[in-house]
């Protein structure tokens, strides 16, 4: 069983690679919690995985409230559970913070991995998506990461394999919960009427249903955002902007 939440399609695409060599179950996170299905059973040596991105150096706030949530039944001693988390760079803590979250509801982590995938944030001064070389590097070194990550899993792996990067301390302890109070917020995100077609797929493509069309075709944010990016990355005519911050910045989606 893997539980798994994803943006603009980085975690998505290594939670389906994951699931299809290793014949597992894919539940979404984010629809799980849409549809109020938070109560799952665990089948006789199934094992439980966790992907999702890192989020300024943390754990996405939606895996959080999804693990805070979810119940397991079954999960043992004996049952074996893994993250994996994908990251421009590098992780931080990531894997520390995600097994006090696992404590605290009576579980454990076994193993956890990182996996760098291409660059999605770009709502701040300074970040942007890597740039076509760059991005596709990092796609294509994943391929053979990922046959790692299911190697390790296969063997049942205890050791964790993240890069931590510089700083991890103040990365987790100081900016991750910086960002997570005072950059969640979906109050800059408008879109330029003059671009916009009223055609819906940010509506679509939102994984908290936070994003509603006005009368007039124009889409609303209801403040319950994910912080996933994947309105601005994936609006077909370029239409959404967050601030002034975005508009001469790239977009991406896997």
């Amino acid at each position: 069983m893997i539980f798994y939440f994803s943006g603009t399609g980085n975690s998505e695409y290594v939670a389906r690679q994951l699931a299809e060599a290793l014949g597992e179950r894919l539940i979404g996170m984010a629809q799980a919690i849409n549809s109020g299905e938070m109560h799952y059973t665990l089948g006789e040596g199934e094992t439980v995985g966790w992907v999702f991105p890192t989020y300024s150096w943390g754990p996405a706030p939606i895996a959080v409230a999804f693990a805070r949530k979810v119940e397991i039944e079954g999960f043992a001693s004996h049952t074996y559970s893994y993250m994996v988390t994908t990251c421009g760079d590098d992780i931080a803590l990531s894997a520390q913070m995600w097994r006090s979250e696992m404590s605290k509801r009576g579980m454990h982590c076994n193993m956890a991995m990182s996996v760098q995938m291409p660059n999605n944030y770009i709502l701040l001064p300074g970040f942007d998506v890597d740039a076509k070389d760059l991005e596709v590097k990092k796609r294509n070194a994943a391929v053979p990461r990922i046959a790692q990550v299911v190697a390790a899993i296969e063997s049942r792996s205890a050791c964790d394999d993240v890069v931590r990067g510089s700083m991890p301390w103040l990365k987790s302890k100081v900016v991750y919960p910086m960002f997570r109070r005072y950059a969640m917020s979906d109050s800059g995100f408008a879109s330029q009427k003059p671009l916009c077609n009223g055609c819906g797929k940010c509506v679509k493509v939102c994984p908290n249903a936070n994003i509603s069309l006005s009368s007039d075709g124009v889409p609303e944010w209801h403040g319950n955002c994910a912080m996933c990016l994947s309105c601005i990355h994936r609006c077909p005519m370029r239409a959404i902007q967050y601030g002034k911050q975005t508009q001469k910045k790239g977009r991406y989606h896997f």
